[in-house]
């Protein structure tokens, strides 16, 4: 029995390709954490405002607002493992290069370019990953890729936390996030199965022959299922962005607690992200009833924080929360990689990324203003505006996972260059 556990595991770390890229995903994950929090630190080194630190971190999301299409582009039309050497060696460069830029405003022109690099490289993967494993197994594939970035999280945290107690400054943890995302880089460099172009100038849709774009509107117009998880996806990130930005002023204001719990809501976050992750990589057959557990939890989560407010209560809801999130996650990543072909999956997935990033801001900054307006004090029973906005986002995500998406998971439509 234990054997018949772990067999489908082994065969797929079995995989050298597969292998190689978890492992770069561990040093470029701690990388880019490391460099994220060496970034707010040297804006705030040089600033002296916490208010300026957050906008340069928030602004990273500008990116996908500006030339999200255009990268959807970008990563079909060149080889691939080039598109994810290229990425991660841009920001290498750049990050090793940041604390010799003096001002504030060149630092957060070459953090803008770094996170367009991110968001090519994100692409870029989650296209290749069908590529590198047999198709039962991409669930699983797709579960310990996560694994690597949210573990690096916390592992980034506290590396960040022991250079600077042994070295004051930020130009030590930069050097090594770039040294890491370097290492990255050649490990990306002998995975094979990524080379090739997906797709260069023209699909085939049907009997019609068009442009790559045209055919990605036509495909997900001509799948109601496909169309409604998208939908389904990004209301869940909208609703997830509302506990980013609310989530300080919740444990401050509304739990009375200190930063420090903040942070152990954080981690306990992370842990529940990666136990998530493992429990769930067995549900390969399962995807579109893990995608709708992960929103209907994730919806159930926030109304609980609204409507019960505890310290004790919030570090278990960050926990389970953390593995709402990954469930979510896993089944909308591996949904869209078996039901889009792989001519136009890196559109897909950069649109898809874009996407979800700037609902998760625009609509977090409008949950932030709205808790704002309604105040701290009981607003609606025994709740105030944090509350309030909480309640409001887990609602409509149950309301989403429950009733919006559906439907099973077939196979990809044909697509041919």
């Amino acid at each position: 029995m234990k054997a018949g556990r772990f067999q489908g595991l082994r065969a797929l770390f079995g995989k050298r390709d597969f292998r190689k890229l978890c492992v770069a995903q561990v040093f470029g994950g701690m990388g880019e954490w490391l460099a994220t929090l060496a970034l707010i630190g040297l804006v705030y080194d040089r600033t002296h405002s916490a208010f300026i630190s957050g906008i340069v971190l928030a602004s990273r999301i500008l990116p996908a607002a500006l030339i999200g299409s255009l990268l959807s582009a970008f990563v079909d039309r060149f080889d691939r493992r080039k598109v994810l050497i290229a990425c991660t060696f841009g920001r290498a460069t750049i990050y090793g290069i940041l604390p010799l830029v003096g001002g504030v405003a060149p630092v957060l022109a070459l953090a803008l370019l770094a996170e367009v690099g991110t968001l090519a490289y994100m692409s870029a993967r989650d296209a290749t990953l069908p590529r590198l494993v047999p198709e039962d197994s991409l669930s699983t594939a797709n579960a310990f890729s996560m694994v690597s970035a949210f573990g690096s999280m916390p592992l980034g945290s506290g590396l960040y936390a022991l250079l600077i107690w042994v070295h004051p400054g930020q130009a030590v943890p930069f050097i090594l996030a770039a040294a890491m995302l370097y290492m990255a880089t050649l490990l990306i460099g002998q995975i094979a199965s990524a080379k090739g172009i997906a797709v260069k100038t023209v699909a085939v849709v049907g009997e019609k022959k068009t442009s790559g774009r045209v055919a990605l509107r036509a495909i997900v117009r001509a799948d109601p299922i496909l169309k409604k998880v998208m939908i389904g996806g990004a209301v869940m990130a909208c609703c997830g962005g509302c506990l980013i930005t609310l989530g300080l002023s919740y444990v401050r204001d509304t739990l009375h607690a200190s930063t420090a719990a903040y942070g152990g809501l954080l981690t306990a976050f992370c842990a529940g992200a990666v136990t998530g992750v493992m429990a769930l990589h067995r549900a390969r057959k399962h995807m579109t009833s893990v995608f709708h557990l992960g929103g209907g939890l994730m919806g159930i989560i926030l109304l609980a924080m609204a409507i019960f407010p505890s310290t004790v209560v919030g570090f278990f809801m960050a926990y389970f929360f953390g593995t709402a999130v990954v469930a979510a996650m896993l089944g909308l990543i591996t949904i869209l990689q078996q039901r889009v072909h792989d001519a136009v999956r890196g559109r897909v997935f950069a649109l898809a990324h874009s996407s979800l990033r700037i609902g998760a801001v625009a609509v977090g900054l409008l949950a932030a203003w709205g808790a704002k307006m309604l105040g701290s004090g009981h607003v609606f029973w025994t709740m105030d505006g944090t509350q309030v906005m909480l309640g409001g986002a887990g609602l409509t995500m149950f309301v989403a996972a429950a009733w919006l998406l559906g439907g099973r998971t077939l196979r990809p439509i044909a697509v041919s260059a």
